[in-house]
């Protein structure tokens, strides 16, 4: 069987198989305890427990041994396999040893999460053990990195309505102050998106890794705005208004369910991160740490844990700890409150675990302590993290990435090995926004900036106080999301712009692409709320139906040739309007050409071909873009 560590020398990431003799321990009980049989030669210790985890190309083995105090009782523990309890887990627990051994053979492709609930004969809970693992040969499965990644991100509520039974009513109680219908819920939940996923949707873009919003339960109250002078009112469709942050499995907070019932049931949660596993694709929730909204129970509960009321509007740097994104908005005060940072990170665990979720976009990390942050991350490589061999990089297909949000400059800092492995790029935004969308720079100094940024937060440097960037930083790319005006807008309209972005993000090599719904279209709106607007997919428009065409082959091709994902970019032409550049990666190789001018010439080498169509007989027209790929 083959260890679940990408690397070889790292046999930590798993275990050999014990079926080696030669591997197995000593008589005398060696590393696994006086009196014992080795489960394996190299064991890893987490919490309470020794184990290890084998995976072959449709099978594992997992051997766990409990080494705490007194026994476990199984009548009172739980073991699941990807949310669901294990059937077999009772006849594979041997009490005279405390281990589980657990076998799968003739598995499909997909991910096989076991999660171990103890407790003992004392009635002592024990710390959950998680246990990840891909199983399927491909980059969806078992040889994905996170260079591989393609996101595309979901506003829950604003992308598909598959079930009207959890629809929220906007007319009743507070929420009919919300007099705009673009600040209202929706509808979208997670039986919309499992539908789309079933349909295929996402594997027609080369998608492999939803952003999803929060599934933790908001308000059902109208909302302030951030702005103190506006006196509108809003819904916490956006989910960022949490009220069961700190819920886990032993700590229910008083809610039946700390899911928003209007995006669906836990049930119907699982079944969207199951189906979404078994495409071989990711599925990456907002995490919403900084505050809580003011009916959450952990404000009612601790009001001791929070800071006083401290406005951050006009204020976001100079109070960026401690301030309140809105009146309602209660902010966490982390370095302060050591208890606090244990609840919600094991809230985070908790959530990981019961969902086997495979990362967090990392709401606002510009406004909590680096105390947070950096215990979230220690807790995730501890308890989550334990079939990684090498958490320091994202090359495994378990490590947890994590891509925060810290506009303004703040980008850089909290990239580094006990933060987290990336953030949205601010400049990758503001460079391909002003050279491809509102033409307000030249092509030239778009490529000037792409070949360095690549690979710029691969290396430490200062910002802010800090000293971000670290080998294995993964960087997210946007042209759009939704706290941007739509890509569609600020190209004046002009789908020949928002291709020439969609292009340029699938053809960045490095990082990963980071797609808005509404953008794979073309969708068109100006600032919130006028930039989550409901996703179609019926009746489009010629120029919105060949939008979607040309991002569908992009990502499709990015899917295909690894240079695309891992390659080096190097320049090949370089006009001021015009840029044609070169991937490469191992034996394979990519051209691509980026034109904002005329007409153009370009003949590629013999035996390429463009792979999205619009280059032929040594022209690249006016205002598009070419792939140009060995078939």
């Amino acid at each position: 069987m083959r260890a679940l560590a990408v690397l070889p020398v790292l046999l930590l990431a798993g275990c050999p198989s014990s079926h080696d003799p030669d591997l197995q321990g000593d008589d005398d009980g060696g590393g696994c305890g006086s009196g014992q049989a080795c489960p394996c030669a190299t064991p890893r210790t987490v919490g309470d427990f020794e184990m290890c985890a084998d995976t072959e190309t449709d099978g594992y083995k997992v051997t766990v041994r409990y080494t705490g105090a007194g026994a476990l009782a199984l009548d009172q523990s739980q073991v699941l396999l990807n949310g669901a309890p294990l059937a077999d887990a009772a006849s594979s627990f041997d009490a005279k040893t405390q281990t589980f051994t657990l076998e799968a053979t003739g598995l499909a492709p997909s991910k096989y999460s076991l999660l171990f609930r103890m407790r003992t004969d004392a009635g002592r809970d024990v710390r959950p053990l998680f246990v990840p693992m891909w199983i399927g040969k491909g980059t969806r499965f078992a040889d994905f990195t996170w260079q591989d990644a393609t996101i595309y991100q979901i506003l829950t509520d604003r992308f598909l309505n598959g079930s009207t039974a959890n629809d929220l009513n906007n007319f009743t109680g507070d929420l009919a102050r919300v007099d705009d219908d673009r600040s209202r819920w929706q509808g979208g939940d997670f039986a919309g998106i499992t539908a789309k996923l079933r349909e295929g949707y996402f594997d027609a873009m080369g998608v492999n890794t939803l952003w999803i919003s929060s599934p933790i339960i908001n308000s059902h109250r109208s909302q302030p705005s951030v702005q103190l002078t506006d006196t509108r009112r809003f819904a916490s469709y956006h989910s960022y208004h949490p009220i069961a942050t700190g819920y886990t499995h032993l700590d229910h907070l008083g809610f039946a369910t700390p899911i928003e019932p209007a995006f669906g049931t836990a049930e119907e949660l699982h079944a969207l991160v199951n189906e979404a596993h078994a495409r071989g694709i990711r599925i990456v929730p907002d995490f919403v740490a900084n505050h809580v909204q003011r009916e959450a129970a952990l404000y009612q509960q601790h009001p001791e844990w929070f800071f006083p009321y401290n406005a951050c509007d006009n204020r976001w740097d100079e109070a960026r700890i401690g301030c309140w994104f809105t009146v309602d908005t209660p902010d966490f005060d982390y370095g302060g409150r050591p208890e606090a940072v244990q609840k919600v990170v094991d809230h985070a665990l908790w959530m990981i675990q019961e969902f086997n979720f495979d990362g967090f976009r990392a709401d606002a990390l510009k406004h909590m302590d680096d105390k947070f942050v950096r215990a979230l991350k220690t807790a995730i490589v501890a308890e989550i993290e334990t079939t990684v061999g090498d958490h320091t990089m994202s090359i495994e297909p378990t490590v947890f990435y994590m891509v925060g949000e810290s506009l303004g400059g703040w980008a850089r800092y909290h990239v580094r090995e006990d933060m987290v492995q990336g953030q949205v790029d601010e400049e990758y935004y503001n460079k391909t926004k002003a050279a491809l969308l509102t033409f307000n720079i030249s092509v030239r100094s778009l490529a000037d900036f792409a070949i360095y940024n690549d690979t710029a937060y691969l290396t430490p440097q200062d910002n802010n106080g800090g000293r971000g960037g670290y080998p294995g930083a993964v960087m997210g790319n946007f042209f759009g999301n939704h706290d941007q005006v739509r890509a569609l807008t600020e190209a004046g309209g002009r789908h020949e712009r928002l291709r020439l972005a969609q292009t340029f993000l699938m053809t960045s090599p490095g990082n990963i692409p980071m797609i808005y719904q509404g953008d794979d279209i073309g969708t068109d709106g100006g600032q919130d709320p006028d930039n989550r607007k409901m996703h179609r997919f019926t009746n489009l428009s010629a120029a919105e139906r060949a939008s979607l065409a040309n991002l569908q082959k992009a990502g499709k091709l990015r899917e295909a040739h690894p240079a695309l994902r891992r390659g080096e970019r190097t320049h090949v032409v370089v006009e001021d309007w015009y840029w044609v550049y070169k991937l490469t990666y191992g034996g394979d190789e990519v051209i691509v050409a980026i034109n904002r001018d005329d007409n153009k010439q370009f003949t590629p080498p013999a035996g390429f071909v463009d792979g999205l169509g619009n280059c032929a007989n040594g022209v690249v027209p006016i205002l598009s873009t070419c792939i140009f790929v060995k078939p």
